[in-house]
């Protein structure tokens, strides 16, 4: 048995694919997991589950957890061309780096939700206050990493078609309960375009990434809010 997600679900607007209606599965041979949450078919995101009772319509405000980057799968790039050779080809991700990605993800949430959705970004629990947990999963480099230790020294330059791709979930929940009523895993991949890979262009297409994701997560919320 299916059923539709109506309005006042705001997932609908995340979740939207191109090729149909997102719907819910219900009844006994629905999937479900963690209790609750039933598995959403023609989803735009790679998987996504929602609680069918869920009242997403009373939140308008977000208490926004730091993005979870302890267990990211590194998917290393192809290094076997002759440039590479004598240098490191395994890519790591470092504290600095964990923490960047952070201050990033985090940047573009408050500035779709907040800044320009008007939906405050809070820091404490309440009853119209949606808990948001995002974890990085997974990072697949086009390139291998832009440092002394990867890259050969010199005026050699990198160029691919975009810094490559990475995978997120991300939870939606009541900030005082703590009870999961969404979540979503997807991935993005960056431009096709052509273009010199370091890391200051490679930080760029993540952060279009995020914004991607974040703007989604604004709209959906407008959609129930009748903006």
């Amino acid at each position: 048995m299916i059923k539709q997600i109506f309005g006042s679900i705001f997932v609908v607007a995340l979740l939207a694919a191109c090729s149909g209606t997102p719907e819910i599965q219900t009844g006994d041979d629905a999937e479900v997991i963690m209790g609750d949450l039933h598995k959403v078919d023609n989803s735009r995101a790679d998987m996504a589950y929602v609680d069918p009772n869920a009242d997403f319509a009373k939140y308008n405000k977000i208490l926004l957890m730091p993005l979870g980057v302890d267990n990211v799968e590194i998917i290393q790039p192809n290094t076997s061309s002759s440039m590479y050779r004598n240098k490191s080809r395994n890519w790591e991700l470092t504290d600095d780096d964990k923490i960047k990605l952070q201050e990033v993800f985090r940047e573009s949430m408050v500035k779709q939700l907040d800044s320009k959705g008007g939906y405050s970004v809070v820091t404490e629990p309440g009853d119209d206050v949606l808990q948001i947990q995002a974890s990085l999963l997974a990072i697949a480099p086009s390139a291998a990493k832009d440092d002394n230790r990867s890259r050969p020294t010199g005026r050699s330059r990198v160029y691919t078609e975009g810094a490559g791709s990475i995978a997120v979930m991300v939870a939606f929940g009541d900030s005082e309960s703590g009870e999961v009523l969404g979540i979503m895993k997807d991935s993005r991949s960056s431009t096709n375009n052509w273009g010199a890979n370091n890391s200051v262009t490679n930080m760029s297409d993540v952060r279009n990434m995020f914004n991607s994701w974040a703007i989604g997560i604004r709209k959906g919320l407008d959609n129930i809010h009748g903006k």
